[in-house]
């Protein structure tokens, strides 16, 4: 399968380093270095960005590690319809100072032992990431995959023989004047140090002492976070630490790890890369199997190309099919004229009429997956309620338009708090289910009959339509 060619942009040190690999530059080669002060403009990124950047459509960028957060929820469902929209409130919740959170975000599934499984979720945090991601945007070179360090290790470190998904483990990656730790826990990469190494006479012995005492106060902080211990340390090869001497002095069992680089496979045409980046190669970069954060708009592009392509390559085959099967009834037919023709037509006849049927169960089939989801629509409704609302009666009609009308009761003290409740459950459906037209609170509904004084302590009833798509 012909590789398609990939444009990979590193962020290091205020500078944005492009590189392109795929299919004339395996080994890749750099075409750009931009600096990149966060009070440039837009207009002079893009005079900046070498044209052979911008024909490229697989776009990568890598980051420092600490522009990314992480998050261990509980969660039983595997559904990605519960858990995109549940992870997307957490983040609202505990960022509410930077609602561009919610957009760069990915997650994955983990279960260890009888536990009940649990969902990992990393994301952007930090401004510098926004505002890089919106200039490359601005000037044409919107990324397709977020990525760092660590979670380029953890990809590789995935692809050993003896891995473990569940296990907890350290790497550390030896430079001769800083090093890099990382930590992961079942197999999700969990935070990262970087320390600078002593430059003195006494080499290599002062060298490990100090990465020693560093790891051992990692290990306190990585106890702390997640109440388990390291079952594994990895070390990238280093001319100044050995895993000998660092396994004595921190007393755990540092098993050595091989990259292309150490094992001898670079020809010498590859580039050298930046900083936690120098022991890979572009292609280790622009693996499609690292962990990695899109914009929740590329997600569904993503998805729906897929979609797009499934349907006509589907089509395409259909149709050769049919235009297979013509052909040869119909040389069969020129080669083979007997009294039994009539047969033959009445076959061919027949054939039609079930190509047509299949096709009308294939419209009915397609129109009742068009249907809104019950399920994620219940979904949505219970992620939009408000403390002091609970739901009497749901009522759905899915025949065309769709909605789905809510009657419940909403406890409040006063006016002003009934609205303000009614006003938040309006802009969490909005938010939760998209639907064709958004609920404002001029749509809601009071049940003014019945006795006051059970209303006062039963709540007020009300109901809402919610037009779906």
């Amino acid at each position: 399968m012909k590789k398609r060619n990939k444009l990979i942009i590193i962020f290091y040190n205020h500078q944005l380093l492009m590189i392109l690999c795929g299919t004339k530059e395996e080994s890749g080669k750099i075409i750009g270095i931009i600096p990149f002060p966060e009070a440039s403009s837009a207009d002079n990124l893009s005079v900046s960005i070498p044209a052979e950047a911008k024909k490229i459509k697989e776009i990568i960028l890598v980051l420092p590690d600490y522009v990314t957060g992480n998050s261990i929820y509980p969660f039983s469902s595997g559904r990605s319809s519960i858990a995109e929209p549940f992870i997307r409130r957490k983040l609202v919740e505990s960022f509410p100072a930077s609602p561009d959170i919610s957009e760069f975000f990915n997650y994955s599934y983990f279960k260890t032992g009888a536990d009940q499984g649990g969902l990992y979720s990393f994301y952007l945090k930090e401004p510098v990431a926004f505002n890089l991601y919106n200039r490359l945007t601005e000037a044409g070179l919107r990324p397709d995959r977020i990525t760092t360090p660590a979670y380029i290790w953890q990809d590789k470190i995935s692809k050993n023989e003896d891995y473990d998904p569940g296990e907890s483990f350290c790497l550390i990656h030896a430079q001769p004047a800083e090093s890099h730790l990382y930590f992961y826990v079942n197999g999700n990469f969990l935070f990262s140090r970087s320390i600078m190494l002593p430059e003195s006479s006494e080499g290599k012995n002062e060298k490990l002492d100090a990465l020693a005492f560093e790891i051992s106060q990692s290990l306190y902080l990585f106890s702390q976070k997640v109440k388990s211990e390291i079952s594994r340390f990895y070390l990238v090869p280093s001319a100044d630490i050995d895993e000998t001497g660092l396994s004595e002095r921190i007393g755990k069992n540092v098993r050595r790890i091989g990259t292309d680089r150490n094992l001898g496979l670079d020809t010498g045409k590859n580039i050298l890369m930046p900083g936690p980046l120098t022991n890979f190669l572009a292609a280790d970069i622009g693996s499609g199997t690292i962990p990695a954060i899109s914009h929740r708009v590329v997600v569904m592009e993503k998805f729906w190309h897929t979609v797009q392509l499934t349907g006509i390559i589907t089509g395409v085959v259909t149709l050769l099919l049919l235009c297979a099967e013509t052909a040869y009834f119909s040389y069969w037919s020129d080669r083979h004229v007997s009294p039994g023709s009539a047969t033959l037509s009445k076959n061919i006849s027949d054939n039609h009429r079930s190509v047509g049927h299949f096709n009308e169960i294939l419209d009915l089939v397609m129109n009742e997956r068009q249907r809104p989801d019950p399920s994620d629509i219940l979904a949505g409704i219970a992620l939009s309620l408000p403390e002091k609302v609970t739901v009497r009666e749901l009522l759905f009609n899915f025949e065309s338009p769709p909605h789905v009308i809510i009657k419940g009761n909403v406890k409040a003290d006063g006016p002003d708090l009934i609205k303000s409740t009614l006003s938040e459950m309006v802009e969490s459906l909005t938010r939760n289910l998209n639907p064709a037209r958004s609920p404002v609170i001029g749509d809601i509904g009071f049940d003014l009959e019945g006795n006051a004084e059970g209303q006062t302590l039963q709540g007020y009833k009300f109901h809402v339509k919610v037009d779906m798509k």
